[in-house]
């Protein structure tokens, strides 16, 4: 059997499927027992006891592996578990050593990303296999590899309901399939619908099934409708036991609250809920599909999965090879005294900006400096500050901690192959000039991004298999130092630093032009041995102060025209998800009227002109034109609504759908028009007419977002005078 592989799965307790598309376009299944695996560490004659005990009810055997990265081979219980049963039978374990004598392993390790770990295989591979055996026929490393051969359809459906919000008790009055271009409308009874929808998809051999909502909503609905009407629906190629009720749940990352929906995923075929995965949002599919190659993940799984676990099955992949357990829990106890953490735990180097505009201002970033650190200095968890290396092992600057030369660590074994691809993809990009090869090219280029920045977040994560604290203040340490050799070299070559963040500078040398800068980056390049991307040139580039301190600078508020007539810009109103869209547009008008201008005079005059421009803006929403479209405003809720005390406007929209019988949990967010009176009580877009909105509301989000642009330029006093009448101040 020779073809791509699209998907594998769990049949049954110990056998696995894996799904084929061949070149002919036929799709085949191929059943392989298989079983996923625990290890136990402990002493040996507590091992023997164990095995006894377990013999009758598992396959076990003793074999060597690496406890930890660098240590010596060690003898451990190696038990194959049927799928679903690793963490029961890993607690039971524990239990049997009073929590004294046994160490477990490979716990946590998801039983399908092992499966693709024991063969070397990866989503979309193209594969050989015959006689118990995988052969693979390209490389994971491959730029070009061939996808086109998946069949893509994006589901939708017409619900019958009087009804806001539908439930599963309202009719389904419509299904669609979208391949291509063109458009299959199902519109006949339910019952035919719902038959009709499953022998559509087998007749087109859709591969990929794209929804909106579908784990949320549209997949359980469809299920429940068809058992309603007595209907065999089938959506993968396998039947399964469909289930209806929607599990979801809301994490802390990064500061931030997030909410994930369980994903409903199919047998033989792919579902990815395009609302239900960051990953898509961000990249796309084809973003996906190199996410699910380079980390070895099923492909439902990786659109689903946070890009921190994408990235740790990386490191897992890494170890596996090596022999290496993934200790369930990871212990490390690490203390540091108040001095020790002042001098280590400082960050990124950052250099305020002086608001204002500047003029011939050039940008050089470090291509991935953090993960470019890591990669060359040897940095992880099991490296830094190593027991074998304490006399000669290479020193990182500031903190004087030293790193391990006798093994290669497993985070930079990881990142190595993503960091390569990376940067290939974005030499394609600038040397490609078919405009949807340089879109797929870039995706998967900001897909590995994603993966590149995680790793780095990783490193001092508490939970991290590979990781340490010491770990991630190296890198800090390393890029501190880098980027202030950077700055010596600047200067000494006659540039002035105007801004520095972490791993970017924005530098200025008078009648500088882009050659200059080039050798620039080229110098900086050659002594420090680590890859810059000149950004470009900018003819202009203001800096923004804060709104509450105007002598104190926002460190990634800027905005900006480069000399090839692009726009950048950062931390304005266009850039926030929360902006409704007329603003953005407004916003981004303004900025391309003023790139046009090359100098100060061209630059002020312009900006008195674009005043023509927001008077427009605020006709518009004054006379009560906006579309409803224009004006949603969308919020994530931080907590549960009924948990707030002050009364805001998110809130109190995220009240109104619980009245109307939808639970909103932390993480989610919430899509609202402002309407009504004092309050600006809040309103659903769908309950919302033409016109219908507060004005007032809208014309301060307006003038804000103008003051943003053109205040820095030409002051504020003649932004005010617009909308000071009608907003009676």
């Amino acid at each position: 059997m020779r073809g791509w592989l699209l998907d594998v799965h769990p049949l049954s307790m110990n056998e696995v499927a894996i799904w084929v598309k061949k070149k002919n376009g036929g799709t085949e299944i191929e059943k392989i027992k298989w079983m996923p695996k625990i290890y136990v560490q402990g002493p040996f004659d507590k091992l023997v006891l164990l095995s006894q005990m377990l013999s009758s009810k598992y396959d076990l055997d003793f074999v060597e592996k690496y406890t930890r990265p660098g240590a010596p081979l060690e003898k451990v219980l190696e038990i194959k578990v049927p799928f679903g049963g690793k963490k029961k039978l890993a607690r039971e374990v524990l239990n049997i050593g009073n929590h004294r004598f046994y160490k477990v392993f490979n716990v946590d390790l998801p039983s399908m990303q092992e499966f693709l770990y024991c063969y070397d295989l990866y989503p979309t591979a193209y594969i050989d296999y015959s006689e118990n055996n995988f052969r693979i026929l390209d490389n994971v490393e491959d730029l070009d590899y061939y996808t086109s051969w998946l069949k893509i359809a994006y589901l939708n459906v017409k619900i019958a309901s009087s009804n806001v919000l539908p439930s599963f008790q309202d009719k389904l009055a419509e299904a669609s399939l979208k391949i291509n271009n063109e458009e299959v409308i199902l519109d006949s009874s339910e019952e035919s619908i719902l038959e009709e929808l499953t022998r559509t998809l087998d007749s087109l051999n859709v591969d990929v099934i794209i929804t909106r909502d579908g784990d949320s909503f549209l997949i359980p609905y469809l299920y429940y409708r068809a058992e309603v009407n007595n209907v065999k629906l089938r959506l993968g190629r396998l039947d399964h036991k469909p289930r209806y009720d929607v599990k979801s749940k809301s994490y802390f990352s990064y500061g931030r609250i997030y909410h994930k929906f369980t994903g409903f995923k199919l047998k033989g075929r792919i579902h990815i809920d395009s609302s239900n995965s960051m990953l898509y949002q961000e990249t796309g599919l084809d973003g996906v599909l190199e996410i699910a190659r380079i980390c070895r993940i099923p492909i439902q799984y990786a659109s689903r999965y946070t890009i921190g676990s994408c990235m740790s099955s990386l490191q897992y992949y890494e170890a596996y090879k090596l022999g290496i357990l993934l200790p369930w829990i990871p212990q490390r106890e690490n203390y540091m005294s108040g001095w020790q953490l002042n001098i280590a735990d400082r960050g990124g180097l950052i250099l305020d900006a002086k608001p204002g505009i500047y003029w011939n201002v050039g940008e050089i970033d470090f291509k991935s400096l953090y993960p470019m650190l890591m990669y060359r200095y040897n940095i992880s968890g099991e490296t830094v500050n190593c027991e074998c290396c304490k006399d000669d092992g290479v020193r990182i600057p500031e903190v004087n901690y030293h790193v391990c030369k006798r093994w290669r660590g497993i985070v930079p074994r990881a990142i190595e192959l993503p960091l390569k691809k990376r940067l290939q993809y974005k030499g394609r990009c600038r040397e490609v000039s078919d405009p949807l090869l340089r879109q797929v090219y870039s995706r998967r280029a900001d897909a590995l991004k994603w993966i590149l920045v995680t790793s780095f977040g990783y490193l001092g994560f508490k939970k991290a298999k590979f990781g340490s604290r010491e770990a991630h203040l190296a890198v800090c340490a390393l890029a501190r130092d880098i980027l202030l050799r950077t700055i010596k070299i600047v200067e000494e070559s006659g540039f002035k630093v105007v801004h520095g963040l972490v791993d970017s500078l924005w530098i200025v040398k008078e009648d500088a032009d882009d050659e200059d800068y080039t050798k620039l980056v080229e110098k900086i390049e050659s002594e420090l041995n680590l890859p810059l991307s000149y950004e470009g040139r900018y003819k202009w580039i203001i800096f923004l102060k804060s709104r509450l301190n105007p002598f104190k600078p926002i460190n990634n508020r800027y905005f900006g025209a480069l000399s090839n007539g692009a726009l950048k810009y950062r931390g304005i109103e266009a850039r926030r998800r929360d902006t409704p869209l007329i603003v953005k547009k407004m916003q981004l008008q303004i900025l391309e009227e003023l790139s046009k201008a090359d100098t100060l005079s061209e630059l002020r005059r312009k900006a008195l002109e674009c005043l023509n421009l927001y008077r427009e803006y605020v006709k518009k929403i004054v006379l009560g034109e906006a579309s409803i479209e224009d004006l949603i405003i969308v919020k994530s809720l931080s907590k549960y609504p009924e948990e707030y005390v002050n009364r805001v406007l998110h809130v109190t929209a995220a009240r109104k759908l619980e009245s109307l019988g939808c639970r909103i949990e932390p993480g989610q967010s919430i899509r609202y028009v402002i309407t009504g009176g004092k309050w600006a009580d809040t309103a659903l877009p769908q309950l919302c007419g033409s016109g219908e909105y507060n004005v007032r509301e809208y014309l301060k989000i307006l003038e804000r977002a103008a003051k943003t642009i053109l205040e820095p330029i030409i002051g504020e006093e003649k932004i005010l005078s617009i909308t000071s009448k009608i907003l009676g101040y």
